[in-house]
């Protein structure tokens, strides 16, 4: 049976999770350089070994209600389209090796009410006691990059 390894997060309430394929590296929060006219989900640019990498802030892009100062998340910086980019998360909490019948499909009522093209699916750990929205980044950021 097919594995995969995921990177577990939290955005607010709900952990999420990225497979590490797509992660490079967890980065504590850094000085963020905003940038005139952008998406209100883009905090910014910061330099990360030399290059400059756009970091997004998953709360915002999910619709949820960013009222908090950012100065104690976590960016994952990941591969999205070729490109590199920084996301940031509440928290990051483990590694999590996934099987492919741990995996369902969204719900069918979820996805005739919101958009839910980027998720690629519910992953059900310790017999459904734990949920991690698998999230695909390539659709979440769609055309944008």
């Amino acid at each position: 049976m097919a594995e995969v390894q995921v990177v577990a997060f939290k955005v607010g309430n709900e952990e999420f999770c990225l497979e590490i394929s797509k992660v490079r590296e967890i980065k504590e929060m850094m000085p963020i350089t905003r940038v005139p006219n952008a998406p209100d989900y883009v905090e910014g640019v910061i330099n990360l070994r030399g290059q400059i990498t756009t970091v997004v802030n998953l709360k915002k892009k999910l619709g949820y209600y960013e009222d908090e100062d950012i100065s104690n998340k976590k960016i994952i910086i990941a591969e999205v389209k070729g490109e590199i980019i920084g996301i940031i998360v509440d928290s990051v909490s483990d590694v999590v090796t996934l099987t492919e019948d741990q995996i369902e499909p969204t719900p069918k009522t979820l996805v005739s009410r919101m958009d839910t093209r980027f998720i690629k699916g519910i992953a059900k750990i310790n017999e459904g006691e734990r949920l991690l929205i698998m999230v695909d980044l390539e659709r979440l950021f769609g055309e944008e990059w």
